[in-house]
Order: structure tokens, then sequence, then C-alpha cells
């Protein structure tokens, strides 16, 4: 159920599923397109889904990967100014402006739900660049394996294996670097017994280890 880790009443609780659909997007698929008219906001119910800007020059600049109950859909002007894409299969809640607009004058109470959100949307951002801006890159990509490693649903705390939801390129473009740099980076890592590769997209991490890095 929508929302289910706030505090709402149930006519609050009904009204916001009310409003809501569920959809499903399959992985590498795009769930907006940047420019495009923004009609609606979205949470993640499972999954994961980056979000990147378009520069002029061709290139996609990832600047957050997005979680389970995270909530996305930001407009400006009317459209979005980025894109959202599913990195794996992903299901979400759809929610339409203009209905929660309309709802929010009815339940101003939901309004500061939806503020929590975008204040932990703001600290995401905030996480983003402290990671892009270490001088080191091998600590870049350490941080930014311990930040995946919060997520339950990607990493088992019992056998430490992190199931990453990205591919080399997706952790390149967020981290500023290029994509032979993640590979080189990653046999840094290994080499220095903080992470052992399992597979392309399994990784076990020494999360102790690597916490002493920061």
């Amino acid at each position: 159920m929508m929302f289910r880790d706030f505090t709402l009443t149930d006519k609050e609780r009904e009204a916001l599923n009310a409003i809501s659909t569920k959809i499903h997007k399959p992985a590498k698929r795009r769930i907006y397109a940047q420019g495009e008219a923004g009609k609606y906001v979205y949470r993640i119910r499972s999954g994961a889904v980056r979000l990147e800007h378009h520069l002029h020059d061709g290139r996609n600049q990832i600047f957050a990967f997005m979680w389970s109950d995270d909530m996305f859909g930001a407009i400006e002007d009317g459209v979005y100014p980025a894109s959202a894409i599913a990195l794996v299969d992903t299901y979400l809640f759809q929610i339409p402006y203009a209905a929660l607009l309309n709802l929010i004058e009815v339940h101003p109470r939901i309004q500061t739900l939806f503020l929590r959100q975008v204040l932990n949307y703001t600290q995401a951002a905030r996480r983003h660049l402290l990671l892009a801006t270490y001088p080191l890159v091998v600590k870049r990509l350490a941080g930014f394996l311990l930040e995946c490693s919060k997520q339950a649903d990607f990493y088992d705390r019992h056998s430490n294996i992190l199931t990453l939801a990205m591919d080399r390129r997706d952790i390149a473009d967020y981290l500023g670097f290029a994509v032979e740099t993640t590979s080189r980076m990653l046999k840094e890592l290994e080499d220095m017994q903080l992470i052992k590769r399992l597979s392309s997209q399994r990784i076990m991490l020494d999360r102790p280890k690597i916490m002493d890095m920061f």
C-alpha cells in the first residue's frame, strides 16, 4: 500500500490510493523523457530508477539513483527537466499532479508528507555531490558501494553481497569518470581486499573496512 511508512488517517490513505495507479516498467525502459510535459509524480514500490540530464553535447549526466519508497517527478516550467529510466524491473505508483493538487486542498496535511520527500531528495543530491568531489577516484567508488548497500532490496547483510542495479557506464556517469575507470577501480578495491567480485553485478563487500576509508 502506498505511503505505508507515513502516519496517515484512514481517510487520507484511501484518498491517496484512489488517485494512484500501479504501473510496471521493465528494466531499461524510460518512464518519462526530459522536456516532456510533467503530468505525474511517481513513488517506487520496488526496483530502482536513474534520473539523467541530457547535455547539449550528447552526453548524459546521471545525478540521482532512486530506490524503493523514493518519490520523483519534479517539474520546471511545466516539463520534466530530466529523464527517468528504470534500471531493473520496477513497480511504481503514478499520481497525476492535477489530482494531487486538488487532494491537498481537501487534505492539506498531505502536503507536509510530500515536502518530506523533497527533503529526502535534497539529501540524496548532497550525498551525490560529496561522492563526486572526492579527489581519490577509488574513494568515490567505495563510497558509492556503501550507499548502495543501504538498500535492503539489493544488499544481503547475511552474505554481505551487493547486487548492483546499474551497469558500469551508469556508475561512471554518476561519479564523473570514464567507464574504463570503473573497472580499474573495482580491481583496485579487490586488490585492497575490500570487495570480492562474484559476477558483473554481484559484489561481496567488507563494509567495516570500506567504512574505515571515510
